[in-house]
C-alpha cells in the first residue's frame, strides 16, 4: 500500500488527549507520577528497552519521571496521549505496560510495550484494539502508522492482526545499540479499521 502526500490528514482536535478507557481485563489511564516506579522497573528490562526506539538503558526512576511529565505536557498541547495499561482488580492500580498515540498534529503513530512478566496473555493485543477504536471514534485522523525494529515479532504480530499494513522499512537510530537498525513501517487507515471482520 502506498501513502498518498496528505494520508494522514489535517490535525483538528476533538477530544480531550486523557481518556480512560476500559476493556474486559483492562484499565487504560492517563500517567500519573506515581507511575514513575513501576515504569522505570518494566523499562529497565533490556528485553523490554532493546524494542523501543527512544528508551535508554539503563533507564532509571529519574527517567520515568522525566518521561510521564513529557508525557503530560504533550496532551496539554493536544498532540499525544500516552496511557498506563492496568489491570482490573490489582488494588494499586499498577502500570504494566503503556499503549501511545503521539504525533497527532503531524503523522498519528501509534506505539506500546509490556512488561516482560505480562507477555503471552493477549493483553497488548486487547489494549491496541480498544486504543485504535477510541483514536478513530473521537480523533479526525485517517491514517495512523506503527512499526517495529525487525525481528520484533510480538509486535508486528499485534499490528497485523488489527490490520495494519507494512508500507516500507526504514532505519531508525536505536540508543541501547547506538546504532541505526531496519525499522519495518506499517500503517492502518481509518476506511480499513472500519471494514475489519476480525477481533485480536
Amino acid at each position: 500500500m502506498k501513502l498518498l502526500s496528505g494520508a494522514f490528514g489535517s490535525w483538528r482536535p476533538r477530544a480531550v488527549l486523557s481518556p480512560r478507557i476500559e476493556t474486559g481485563r483492562l484499565i487504560l489511564r492517563p500517567l500519573e507520577p506515581d507511575d514513575a516506579e513501576a515504569v522505570a522497573v518494566y523499562l529497565g528490562d533490556v528485553e523490554v528497552a532493546r524494542w523501543l526506539v527512544r528508551v535508554p538503558h539503563p533507564f532509571t526512576v529519574d527517567d520515568a519521571t522525566d518521561f510521564i511529565a513529557q508525557c503530560c505536557t504533550t496532551a496539554s498541547l493536544g498532540t499525544a496521549t500516552t496511557l498506563g495499561l492496568t489491570l482490573r482488580g490489582d488494588d494499586r492500580a499498577r502500570v504494566r505496560g503503556i499503549v501511545a498515540l503521539h504525533s497527532l498534529d503531524t503523522r498519528p503513530e501509534i506505539g506500546f510495550w509490556l512488561g516482560r512478566p505480562f507477555w503471552g496473555h493477549g493483553l497488548m493485543s486487547e489494549a491496541v484494539d480498544a486504543t485504535l477504536t477510541w483514536a478513530y471514534a473521537h480523533l479526525d485522523v485517517d491514517a495512523i502508522a506503527a512499526g517495529a525494529f525487525q525481528g520484533n515479532i510480538a509486535s508486528l504480530t499485534i499490528q497485523a492482526r488489527q490490520g495494519f499494513e507494512v508500507i516500507g522499512v526504514s532505519r531508525r537510530p536505536s540508543l541501547i545499540e547506538e546504532r541505526l537498525l531496519d525499522h519495518v513501517d506499517t500503517c492502518l487507515t481509518r476506511a480499513r479499521h472500519a471494514a475489519r471482520p476480525w477481533r485480536p
